[in-house]
């Protein structure tokens, strides 16, 4: 940790000694923002605070407030500009940045990172989905507008550190507000790293600074401070059941990304070959730490067996032995029903050599056979470890499946032939995201299959947040005019 943290330090400094000696420093790089922005020409450090990083939360929210204040009469043009900034700047650094997420957190691997990095950098809507709306009629013009909410408090988890500050920078800049950005603890270097990279883009290319801050030392402490604060106008909490509690109780309007356990449902028309590529593939992406990933399998017995060897041979490792199945649960599931963060985003290899099981070569999956009540199949364990549930037909495999799921509503996927089956399954799960013959990263945006998701509200119902979500939608009424259709006599 010492080590990274000293080799993103040294590159930083570096930067900043290039740009006080090269050709472009931060007063030139103000001179040379558009005319459009209202952004002061200070230099980059102000008060106690340096690249958007401040030693206490009171200090953070005060400079990303003083920022809000000017930046919520910016416009569109300029908020384009700060966005732009942010993806031309961070391109070069996608590799390193994976890397250093995979070293300082022990969880995934770094082509997943990669992927979603990419997935947050250039697969995340800017301002240009937030289009007004228009009606006019012989009541004159009805105009609704998408406006700031003012400093929105952010928390992120340690599994997507940098995509998540990256994809809700652009969304909550892209409307209008300013964010103060809670780091995980064991996220937090390169999170520090990532929020002083992302500001000196900004401000190299605008002029604009604070736009989005953090605090040297993250803890739950600060978060709770951060929540109760009177300059924070919105909550967007990425994390654990206590938090998102703790926003959704708040008083404050919370966008909240809870827990989930998806299930991926086969029946007996699929295409199990596809269906086995698109679990194992979906599954070991980033070794299961994605909350959307595939938790559990329920298949119909009929194709169980095909389905399993299918698996093998997209490079699954088959636990057959009872008291080995029974191994990994004591040894990732701790006493209070958690995974245990020994193992969580671990390599399938690593988990299965603590538990004494031997194998061959190098699996990217470990999978088994388990009842539905089975703890491995009824815990969100964020590793690949991948339970199969066997079930007779349909109508048992769809009953299961929303058993497990267990009400989070948050994601689950089908593989079937049968749109019966298929409309059936999307209706009664009622997820956020709902895959049908496909990974359920597809549903995160990897892959550009839609906007980037890397905060998925399920408990607050917003589902796949995008800049519409960290706005208020705002009514005009003009009854006497702008109406080319018609005209009061």
């Amino acid at each position: 940790m010492a080590e990274l943290e000293d080799q993103i330090r040294k590159i930083i400094q570096d930067e900043l000694n290039q740009q006080s000696s090269g050709d472009k420093t931060p007063a030139t790089a103000s001179s040379n923002a558009a005319a459009s922005t209202t952004a002061t020409s200070a230099p980059l450090t102000s008060g106690q605070g340096k690249l958007g990083i401040f030693p206490d939360v009171d200090s953070a929210i005060a400079a990303a407030k003083a920022a809000e204040d000017q930046f919520v009469d910016a416009s569109i043009e300029t908020r384009t500009q700060v966005i732009d900034a942010i993806k031309k700047g961070f391109k070069p650094y996608i590799e390193q940045m994976a890397k250093a997420i995979r070293e300082e957190t022990g969880m995934g691997t770094v082509e997943a990172k990669i992927a979603k990095l990419n997935n947050a950098l250039y697969n995340t809507p800017g301002p240009e989905i937030l289009q007004p709306e228009a009606e006019t009629g012989d009541g004159g013009l009805i105009m609704y507008e998408y406006a700031p909410y003012g400093v929105i408090g952010a928390v992120g988890p340690s599994t997507n550190p940098s995509e998540t500050v990256i994809a809700n920078a652009i969304m909550m800049l892209a409307g209008g507000n300013t964010l103060f950005f809670g780091a995980h603890p064991g996220a937090k270097n390169i999170t520090r790293w990532t929020i002083e990279k992302l500001n000196q883009f900004v401000y190299d290319a605008t002029g604009w600074q604070n736009l989005v801050v953090g605090i040297e030392n993250p803890s739950i402490e600060a978060v709770q401070k951060m929540m109760a604060h009177p300059d924070i106008a919105c909550l967007a909490v990425t994390g654990g059941p206590a938090v998102v509690h703790q926003a959704m109780t708040s008083g404050k309007k919370a966008i909240g990304a809870g827990a989930g356990n998806p299930p991926a449902m086969v029946d007996a028309t699929a295409d199990i070959k596809l269906a086995a590529h698109n679990i194992i593939d979906s599954a070991s992406f980033d070794n299961d730490i994605l909350c959307t990933a595939e938790k559990e399998v329920v298949v119909e017995s009929s194709v169980k067996d095909e389905l399993i060897k299918d698996m093998q041979d997209e490079g699954a490792f088959l636990v057959t032995k009872p008291e080995d199945i029974q191994k990994l649960a004591d040894m990732t599931i701790q006493d209070n029903g958690a995974p245990d963060r020994k193992f969580v985003g671990k390599d399938a290899n690593y988990i299965l050599a603590q538990a004494g099981i031997r194998y061959e070569g190098r699996p990217k999956e470990i999978i088994l056979e388990a009842a539905k009540d089975h703890p491995l199949v009824m815990t969100e364990n964020l590793m690949p470890i991948l339970p199969i549930v066997n079930c007779p037909d349909f109508d048992s495999v769809l009953k299961t499946a929303v058993e497990v799921e267990q009400g989070f509503h948050h994601t689950a996927s089908i593989h079937s032939r049968d749109l019966i089956h298929i409309n059936k399954a999307a209706h009664r799960m009622n997820t956020s995201i709902f895959v049908v013959n496909g990974p359920t990263y597809a549903g995160t945006g990897v892959g550009f299959t839609g906007a980037s998701a890397l905060t998925i509200a399920t408990p607050t119902g917003e589902g796949t947040t995008t800049a519409k979500s960290f706005t208020r939608r705002r009514r005009l009424n003009s009854p006497q005019a702008f109406s080319l259709r018609s005209w009061n006599d």
